[in-house]
């Protein structure tokens, strides 16, 4: 059994390698974000998050659909939690508004799996 975690990654030069930051939000980081690295982004539609989570730790069930709002909203705290880590390394100001984001985000309950009359 496989208990390694976080993302199995390819460099440009096709050498293949696990990146764990530590944290599941940490590796949501990889799908773009503000300014600069926008150019990387992969979120463009839900199918976009989808991918992400199949590669991700993240082992939703029953199978996971997501909206345009959701995942607009997703990008939102993305691009906060890059604003907010740059802030931690030196390369800007940390904001209220990012804070604001990230917390609200945060503030959700936990998706949690149900079980079905019919089994699943």
């Amino acid at each position: 059994m496989d208990r390694a975690t976080g993302l199995v990654l390819t460099s440009p030069d096709g050498v293949r390698y696990r990146f764990d930051p530590g944290a599941l939000c940490l590796e949501l980081l990889l799908t773009g974000g503000p300014g600069e690295i926008a150019r990387y982004e992969s979120l463009h539609e839900p199918a976009g998050l989808l991918e992400w989570v199949v590669h991700s730790r993240l082992r939703p069930t029953p199978e996971l659909r997501v909206s345009g709002e959701e995942l607009a909203e997703t990008r939102r705290a993305r691009d906060a939690l890059w604003r907010l880590v740059w802030a931690r390394t030196g390369r800007g100001e940390a904001s209220v508004e990012d804070l604001g984001v990230l917390n609200a985000a945060a503030a959700r309950p936990p998706l949690a799996p149900a079980l079905y009359a019919d089994g699943v």
